[in-house]
């Protein structure tokens, strides 16, 4: 009875499986673009886009002319050269040096315990808000495991 409850859990879990692989797949093959939004991100206007930027080469221009004159003096009047414009770059999708790699630190500290912990501590220098972060996921895998134990 053993071996046979085995196969049909065996041969359900690949069903399972196989399954998911076919629905995945169907998801995704729906998600195509259709002909107006390729053609709609295909013919853009490089004018619009070097127009984006007329405010910033005016704030370049009057900089590099008066040597004297910085960014900073110009917040510090608040010119409106500056009105719109940000000093602090925002590029997608780069990590800074105070977050952990691939995943957040309450991840690292809950997934692979005090190894996780260490891995956080050595990418982010010891950084006190991240550590604390991945001891929260270490005391919450413990806790989990612990209760796991003591109900079986």
């Amino acid at each position: 009875m053993k071996k046979f409850l085995q196969s049909v859990l065996s041969v359900l879990l690949a069903l399972v499986l196989f399954s998911a692989q076919s629905l995945a797949y169907t998801i995704t093959s729906g998600a195509t673009n259709n002909h107006d939004e390729i053609e709609a991100v295909s013919e853009f206007n490089e004018d619009e886009i070097y127009a984006a930027f007329g405010e910033v080469d005016e704030l370049v221009t009057t900089i590099e002319k008066n040597e004297e004159v910085t960014y900073t003096d110009l917040e510090a009047t608040n010119s409106e050269m500056v009105a719109n414009i940000s000093s602090s770059a925002a590029i997608a999708m780069t990590a800074t040096a105070d977050t952990p790699p691939f995943v957040s630190a309450f991840l690292w500290g809950c997934i692979f315990n005090w190894v996780g912990m260490l891995i956080v501590g050595l990418t982010t220098d010891f950084d006190g808000t991240q550590l604390k972060k991945s001891a929260w996921g270490c005391l919450i895998n413990s806790l989990l495991f612990s209760g796991g134990y003591l109900v079986y």
